[in-house]
C-alpha cells in the first residue's frame, strides 16, 4: 500500500492569489471574512505573519502592519482551487479523496511500476504543481493518515518508509491532528504537546479520560490507522469567478482580469485534452439607482446580471483567442454599468484534430478567421434589419420569394455546390433603389433612378412571382424584368422589379 498527499498551506490565500501577479511566497496576503462592517482575517501566508499579522484581527489592523495585501474571501474561488486540486492530482492516480480543504489523498499503490519510486513520485508531486498554481507539501507513506499528517506538518517533501511512521511524525506538534479544542487544551495541561508525547501515554487510562476519540487521536500519532479512501471525481465543470473590491467600468482592465480567469480555465482543459467551442460570460454590474436609472430613483446602488454567450465554429484551447473575442463582443456590446464580479465558464468539447495533405495548399487557422468575423461584426453589425446575420454563409431558402435567404456561422457546411453549373451573379442593392419607369406598348422604354436615365435596349420578362397569400401582413406580388440599359454608350444589365400592390418601381440589382 502507497498513498500520497497534496496539502496546499494557507490554502484560503493560495486560491485568492491563484493565476494573479502575486507570490504566495514573497507577498505578504491576508484573506478577509464577514460583514462588510467587520472583515476579520481568517488566513495568511508566512510572509504576513512576520509582518505581525494574526488571526482575527480587523482589517484596519492588518493594513497597520505594513504592505499587507488584503483580499476578501470567495468561496466560488476556493472551489475552483479545489476542484484545479483534484485535476492535478489525476496525472498520478485515478483514485482521489477531497480530504479538506487544500488537501487531497491519492492512492499510489502499483503506481511505481510507472512514476519510479516513491522519492521520484514526490519530486514530480512538487516539481509540477507550481505551473498549475499551487505551492504544495508532498507526504507519502504507507496509510492515507500518515501520510496527511506528514503534509501538514512537514514543509516540501516527506516519505516515510513503512514502520518509520511514529518516529518520522514524532515532532509534530498536536495542532497538526486538529482536534476538538477542548481536548487540545486538556493535552496541553498534561504537557503533551507533540506526536511523540501522545504515543507514549497508556491506552488505557488515555481512554477512560479522553475516550475513545482519545485513543483514536493516539493511533493516529502512531501512525498505525488503516482506512479506506472515499474517491471523489472532480465535476466536468470548467469555471472561474473574481469578485473585485473596486466595480471596474474600462475595458482595458477588465481584460487583464479575462486573460487570468481564461488562463486558468483553458489550463485545467488541456490537462484533460478537452477544449470549448461555448464560452459564458457572466457580469455582475453594480447600478447606482440616481445615475443609471434615472435622477427620479432614490439614491443607492443595487446589483444586475449581464450575459455575454461566445460560440465558435471550431473548438479552441487557445486562451488569448478567446480573450480577443471577448473583448470584441464587449466593445460592441458594452455593459451599463460598472463591474463587481466576473465569471468565466467555459463548456468542454472535443479538440479536432486535422492534418492536411501534403499537396493541399495553407487554409488560414480557424482562430485567426474567428477574430477576423468578430472584427467583420464589430464594424459592420450583426444582423441587418431582416434579422439575418450579416457574417457567415449565405444559404437559400426553400422558396420563391426573392432575396429570400439565411446566413449560417462560419464552419456549417452552406449546402452542396454544382461545378457544372455556369451562373450569372447579381450584385443585389439593398435597400432597393427606387425608380420611374415609362412604359411604351406595354414594356419598358426608359427608366431613371439615382439621378441616372437610361434608354431600354432590350427587355426580358415580365416574370410574374407573388407569396404569402395566407399572411395578411407579409404578401408579396411583383413583375421582374432584366433590362439591358444604354447610359450614354455604356451599356449594362440591371434587375428591376415592379411591387403589384403599390404599383411603385424598384431597381434590385445589377449583373456582373
Amino acid at each position: 500500500m502507497l498513498f500520497g498527499c497534496l496539502y496546499v498551506p494557507d490554502f484560503p490565500v493560495q486560491a485568492a492569489l491563484r493565476g494573479s501577479l502575486r507570490s504566495f511566497l514573497s507577498d505578504a496576503v491576508a484573506v478577509l471574512d464577514g460583514p462588510e462592517s467587520l472583515l476579520k482575517v481568517v488566513a495568511c501566508n508566512e510572509m504576513a505573519r512576520v509582518a505581525g499579522v494574526a488571526i482575527g484581527m480587523t482589517k484596519l489592523q492588518a493594513e497597520s502592519c505594513g504592505e499587507v495585501l488584503c483580499e476578501k474571501r470567495v468561496a466560488e474561488q476556493e472551489k475552483s482551487a479545489q476542484t484545479a486540486l483534484l485535476e492535478f492530482g489525476y496525472r498520478f492516480s485515478p483514485r482521489l479523496e477531497s480530504t479538506a480543504p487544500g488537501a487531497v489523498i491519492i492512492d499510489l499503490t502499483g503506481s511505481s511500476w510507472v512514476l519510479g519510486t516513491a522519492r521520484e513520485i514526490g519530486e514530480k508531486m512538487l516539481h509540477q504543481a507550481t505551473p498549475a498554481g499551487f505551492v504544495v507539501n508532498v507526504g507519502i507513506a504507507a496509510n492515507a493518515d500518515a501520510a496527511l499528517h506528514a503534509a501538514r506538518g512537514i514543509q516540501g517533501l516527506a516519505v516515510i518508509a513503512p514502520g518509520e511512521e511514529a518516529a518520522a511524525l514524532g515532532r509534530l506538534p498536536l495542532e497538526v491532528l486538529q482536534p476538538p479544542q477542548e481536548i487540545l487544551e486538556t493535552l496541553a495541561q498534561w504537557g503533551i504537546r507533540n506526536f511523540k508525547s501522545l504515543a507514549a501515554l497508556p491506552e488505557i487510562p488515555l481512554t477512560e479520560r479522553l475516550g475513545q476519540q482519545g485513543l483514536h487521536l493516539q493511533r493516529l500519532a502512531k501512525g498505525e490507522t488503516q482506512r479506506e479512501l472515499h474517491p471523489v471525481e472532480a465535476p466536468l465543470l470548467f469555471c472561474e469567478s473574481m469578485e473585485l473590491e473596486e466595480p471596474v467600468d474600462l475595458l482595458e482592465p477588465l481584460g487583464f482580469i479575462l486573460n487570468r480567469l481564461l488562463e486558468q480555465v483553458m489550463f485545467r482543459m488541456r490537462e484533460r485534452s478537452l477544449a470549448t467551442d461555448h464560452v459564458r460570460l457572466d457580469l455582475t454590474l453594480q447600478v447606482h439607482t440616481d445615475r443609471q436609472l434615472g435622477a427620479d430613483s432614490p439614491a443607492g446602488t443595487v446589483t444586475s446580471e449581464y450575459q455575454r454567450t461566445l460560440k465558435l465554429a471550431v473548438p479552441s484551447q487557445d486562451a488569448k483567442v478567446l480573450l480577443k473575442l471577448l473583448q470584441l463582443d464587449l466593445s460592441a456590446h458594452p455593459p451599463e454599468a460598472p463591474i463587481k464580479k466576473i465569471m468565466v465558464e467555459a463548456f468542454p468539447a472535443r479538440l479536432r484534430s486535422v492534418q492536411a495533405g501534403l499537396f493541399q495548399p495553407l487554409a488560414p487557422e480557424p482562430a485567426k478567421l474567428e477574430i477576423t468575423l468578430a472584427r467583420l461584426r464589430d464594424v459592420v453589425g450583426a444582423e441587418d434589419r431582416e434579422g439575418r446575420s450579416r457574417i457567415g454563409f449565405a444559404r437559400t431558402l426553400d422558396s420563391h420569394r426573392p432575396d429570400s435567404f439565411e446566413v449560417l456561422p462560419a464552419g456549417f457546411a452552406a449546402g452542396p455546390k454544382d461545378k457544372n453549373t455556369c451562373r450569372l451573379a447579381l450584385r443585389m442593392f439593398r435597400p432597393v433603389l427606387p425608380a420611374r419607369v415609362e412604359m411604351l406598348a406595354g414594356r419598358p422604354a426608359t427608366i431613371a433612378f439615382q439621378s441616372m436615365r437610361a434608354k431600354v435596349e432590350r427587355a426580358a420578362g415580365p416574370w410574374r412571382a407573388s407569396g404569402a397569400w395566407w399572411d395578411a401582413g407579409g404578401e408579396w406580388q411583383r413583375d421582374e424584368w432584366d433590362l439591358y440599359l444604354n447610359f450614354d454608350g455604356s451599356i449594362a444589365l440591371y434587375r428591376v422589379f415592379q411591387d403589384l400592390r403599390t404599383r411603385q418601381w424598384f431597381v434590385e440589382g445589377m449583373y456582373d
